[in-house]
């Protein structure tokens, strides 16, 4: 008798699901989070307003409210914003908007795992351009690979996950300028770094770019995430959204979050603080940890200790950080996320504690 499992696309089978350890620890900078958490005026003015709330009703099945706090925020038209379960919905709407079997997307490597699982979930080629040495975008390559593959979609997570390399308005320009795909660019971390490209919105109707509350807008147990584009795309992309799946109280959270935006401003220049600060003590471990400069909140470091062995001793000293070294040119990287700065002065006083034993 056959098996069940034979009915299950190839493609499927063939693929690893994104996951992560379910391990914990005092200090967790493993998930790119806000380290420094919601404020009390934004949590206690959310809690007042669902308790007002009938919970035995589906919530609004178009956002109206949220979407027009968003146009309004970022400067671009309310029927050109989608928002919905977090910034990984607004991928999986898009790329299955567009792909099917035998489609091509361009993916530059490495980049957020998540990516190359929807596009060959959803029958779609991946055309990997790998970066460059210094994990910086390889713009020439990206360039000739969108013209020459006959690629229809490319992805560009900008700050990019997990490098930090960013691309300029420029070179984003002349892409969308010379290729008729449609260039997606998942902005998740734009509020701790890189360019903002709402005004090329204006200008090429092949630009879609995605935004997150989950990273500085420190909701990334509420799941809201939103897409910018072209009306006549994000009609098309809410038809490959599935309906209400934005809960009444992550569209609460977020319209409170942005209508006291001042409240979250100064803990994302925290972040920034303490990004330069991080960042220039791990330069200073004498080439046994480089990091690699980056935008957004979070480091690609390289490891004179083999990253599982560094995993390893810094979750016996609590602390929690990402091993990424499957991924393509990280062989000998770990990521380690922005703390607060008492966590970040743990993480160092660790670090050196590790490297002095060998």
């Amino acid at each position: 008798m056959a098996s069940p499992l034979d009915k299950i696309k190839e493609n499927v089978r063939a693929i690893k699901a994104y996951t992560l350890d379910p391990l914990d620890a005092p200090i967790k900078i493993n998930q790119n989070e806000n380290p420094f958490g919601m404020p009390a005026a934004i949590k206690d003015e959310v809690l007042r307003r669902a308790r007002e709330h009938d919970w035995a009703r589906y919530p609004d099945f178009a956002p109206t409210r949220l979407l027009e706090k968003l146009a309004a925020r970022v400067g671009w038209t309310a029927d050109g914003v989608m928002a919905g379960n977090g910034s990984n919905e607004m991928i999986q709407s898009v790329v299955n908007s567009v792909v099917e079997k035998g489609v091509k997307v361009i993916l530059p490597e490495p980049t957020f795992s998540v990516y190359r699982q929807v596009i060959q979930v959803a029958g779609g080629e991946v055309i990997s351009v790998p970066l460059n040495e210094d994990l910086s975008f390889n713009i020439p390559r990206l360039a000739s690979k969108l013209v020459s593959s006959k690629a229809e979609m490319a992805i560009i997570c900008s700050p990019n996950n997990p490098t930090g390399c960013t691309i300029s308005p420029r070179d984003l320009a002349s892409l969308l300028r010379n290729s008729e795909a449609i260039i997606v660019v998942d902005q998740a971390y734009l509020e701790l770094g890189g360019d903002d490209f709402i005004p090329l919105l204006n200008e090429y109707k092949n630009l879609v770019i995605l935004r997150t509350f989950s990273k500085a807008m420190a909701m990334g147990g509420l799941r809201v995430g939103y897409c910018l584009a072209a009306a006549e795309l994000i009609q098309e992309f809410n038809k490959a959204k599935m309906p209400y799946s934005l809960n009444f109280f992550s569209m609460t959270a977020a319209e409170v979050a942005l209508d006291k935006i001042h409240l979250l401003e100064p803990l994302v220049e925290k972040m920034r603080r303490e990004h330069e600060r991080l960042f220039t003590a791990l330069q200073k471990f004498d080439g046994s940890l480089i990091p690699t400069p980056s935008a957004a909140n979070f480091f690609a470091v390289k490891t004179a200790i083999p990253p599982k062995e560094l995993f390893e001793a810094l979750h016996a000293r609590g602390i929690l950080i990402r091993n990424v070294s499957s991924a393509p040119m990280l062989e000998n990287y770990v990521r380690i996320s922005v703390g607060t700065p008492e966590e970040n002065d743990k993480l160092i006083a660790a670090l050196r504690e590790i490297f002095n034993r060998r």
